[in-house]
Formats: structure tokens, sequence, C-alpha cells
């Protein structure tokens, strides 16, 4: 076990990858106290795993802190709790962020608050052992990353820079929204999920022929979680156009586009929030991904 004390920041879920992963990480590292998120449209059907949670911690003697997000108010959870949250913990303590679970969005928010300080922040996402056929239906209302929207540029017009996921209309519904002069589509390479081919064929195929469309390929799962992908497939278009970013595919997509901001803060995020989730979305914990986010003091890795 690793000695150094570290404080957990985590947002619960229904999927067995959040109770069993917060307990595969107190196995693993010494965790001092625990910061627990849960959206509060979602509360009911966390509860049970919240529960599971806090009792294991209990009979630990682990302090858990339980904020909830009122989700569809970006500002509120900015202000009401990650900020008050964030600023409270001890600096003392390294930070470890599970983002196996926790919306893409509040990913943003809590990287980018923990950014400003001095102290490593490391973060690991659980694998789930299999999918089932869809996660989420019925997009909402893109919204800009609260903070994170990015810098345009005067009579510019739009890039958009979606890593895709397993909906096709979820990327037409982006594309419908922001009208973009070039769409640049990253297909996921490779996954433990054997439906991965399948789905990114779809994809392939509803997009290739759409002439403001370019298609590459990025692996979120490398080293870099596809920085290097991204930006290779983003340079004719840095210097000439207002760029904006998602991530619907693999979860380690989404700190991918975080690093990218993170370095060039003129590249907006954009969230994509859903009406309908699958509650049978995944089953089981597999492998766990770890890696560290370098903060401004320190510099991009």
């Amino acid at each position: 076990m690793n000695k150094q004390k570290y404080h957990l920041i985590t947002l619960a879920s229904w999927e067995d990858r959040f109770s069993e992963g917060t307990m595969r990480i107190c196995e693993q590292y010494s965790i001092a106290s625990i910061s627990l998120f849960y959206i509060d449209q979602y509360s009911h059907w966390s509860s049970e795993n919240r529960s599971t949670v806090k009792q294991f911690a209990a009979e630990r003697e682990l302090l858990v802190n339980e904020i909830e997000l009122p989700f569809s108010l970006p500002s509120k959870v900015w202000l009401n709790a990650v900020v008050p949250t964030l600023d409270s913990l001890s600096h003392e303590d390294e930070i470890l962020v599970d983002v196996s679970t926790m919306p893409r969005e509040v990913i943003w928010q809590v990287f980018w608050m923990l950014g400003r300080s001095t102290r490593p922040i490391n973060y690991v996402y659980h694998r789930p052992v299999g999918y089932s056929e869809w996660l989420s239906r019925d997009p909402g209302k893109p919204r800009m990353a609260y903070k994170m929207s990015g810098l345009s540029k005067l009579n510019c017009r739009t890039a958009l820079v979606v890593l895709a996921g397993y909906d096709v209309d979820r990327v037409k519904h982006l594309v419908q929204t922001f009208e973009p002069a070039v769409t640049l589509l990253g297909l996921q390479k490779d996954s433990v999920d054997p439906q991965n081919p399948h789905k990114m064929k779809e994809q392939r195929e509803a997009f290739e022929k759409e002439q403001s469309v370019r298609l590459f390929e990025v692996d979120a799962y490398a080293e870099d979680h596809g920085v290097l992908a991204v930006q290779a497939a983003l340079s004719p278009f840095t210097d000439t156009h207002n760029v904006l970013m998602t991530s619907m595919g693999p979860k380690l997509s989404a700190i991918a586009l975080f690093k990218m901001h993170w370095k060039d803060e003129t590249l907006g995020l954009v969230y994509l929030p859903a009406n309908e989730f699958n509650r049978d979305y995944s089953h089981g914990i597999g492998e766990s991904v770890y890696g560290r986010f370098s903060t401004r003091t320190e510099g991009m890795a």
C-alpha cells in the first residue's frame, strides 16, 4: 500500500464500479478522507451504493463529506459545491480523483479548481467488465463548460472537435446546434467493449460522406489519452477557427481535452447533457487506469 495520505474525490453512481472502485482504492492507497459528490436527480439511484461506501468508510474511520450537486445548474454546482468543498481540503494530503462515474462537466470543474494549487493531482478510471447496448438517450441542450468556454476570435468560423461515443444522433445534435465550418470526429481505436468496432463503423458510415466532417482515430487508453491525435487533427484550424471540443467516448478522453484547454484556454469545452440514462449501462469492475495531472505550477506533462 502507498503510505502517502490521499484525499479521494469521487461521484456516486448506481454502477458497480463506484462502490467496488472505492473499496479497491482504499485497499491500494492510504485514504485519509473522501469528498463524495452525488447528482440530485439521480440520488435515489445512487442511494444504496452511497450507503455501502459510507458504511465501508465508517468501519475504517474515514471522514466522508457528502455533497449534492444541482446538476442542471452548473453555476450553482461550481459556486455552492465544487469551490467550497475543494477550498476546504487539507494541503497536507495528495489528491486522487476517481473519474469513473463522474460526468465530464464535473471532471472539468474539479480539475480546473484543483489545477490552481501546487499539489499533485492523481486520477483513476475503472473500466467496467462489460457494457449494455446503450448509455443515454434524448440529448439536451449543449452547454459551454463553466469558466472553460474558450476565447472567441472575431469574424472566425467554428471548428468542432467531437470524440465520438456510441450514439450517432448525439453527434448530429451537436453539429446542428453549433453549425461548425468543420467537424473533426475522433473515432475510438480500441476498447474492452466488443461493441466498439461496430459502433465506430456506424459513426464512420454516418459521416464519411459529409464534406465538412473529417474523421480521425484516437485512443483514450493511450498514455496521453489521445492528446497528440487530437492536436494533429486540429492543428490546421487552431489559428483560423474558434475551437469547441467535447468528449462522448471513453471517459479518459475528457481528460485529454481538459489538458488541451489547460494549455490553451482559447479552446472551449462543451458538455452535452442527456435526459435519459440506462441504469444497467455497465456491470462489474475491470482494469483500473491511473494517471497524474500536472498543475499550472508544475507545468504541462
